[in-house]
């Protein structure tokens, strides 16, 4: 397989990497997507300020603005005197699933903005966004399905191009 191609190759679970050729040492695939209970998530060996900036850029390319962002580290490290590993949410929107989701209820508001977590962990750094179809169900399905399924495309993307190096 050729480096190009192994690059861009997006694990399920962790494990040996299919770019190892035989007699090479076993290697880290470049990202590795792992289950999570609330939302899409992906680990990453990179380092957690070049995440964290990828992961702006990822959100922007594919339409999302950060309207809020809260650096849980210096927030504990601030108001609770203790070191906390690098952790930053970024309450994300795309400008026009606000509209439209608006446009059906104003009371959807209550579900915005699109969360999407950066943070150390032992090894590397965890991009872990909402999964809009699980944050929107709670409301019942007056429109917003279809929304939802978009909204949830366009995160996935935007972590895949953070796996990818792209971004």
């Amino acid at each position: 397989m050729s480096e190009e191609r192994c690059t861009e190759i997006i694990e399920m679970a962790e494990g040996p990497s299919v770019c190892a050729r035989h007699g090479e040492e076993i290697r880290t695939p470049p990202a590795v997507l792992e289950e999570s209970a609330y939302g899409i998530k992906m680990w990453v060996d990179k380092p957690f300020d070049e995440v964290l900036a990828s992961t702006r850029r990822a959100l922007s390319g594919e339409g999302f603005r950060v309207a809020v962002e809260m650096d849980v580290r210096g927030m504990m490290e601030e108001h609770l005197g203790i070191e906390y590993p690098g952790y930053t949410i970024l309450g994300s929107c795309s400008p026009s699933m606000v509209r439209e989701l608006l446009e059906i209820d104003k009371d959807m508001g209550l579900f915005l903005p699109c969360n999407v977590v950066v943070y150390q962990r032992d090894r590397g750094t965890v991009v872990e966004a909402i999964d809009p179809i699980a944050q929107f169900s709670i409301a019942g399905d007056h429109g917003i399905r279809d929304i939802a399924i978009s909204v949830k495309q366009k995160l996935q993307d935007a972590i895949n191009k953070i796996a990818a190096g792209l971004a």
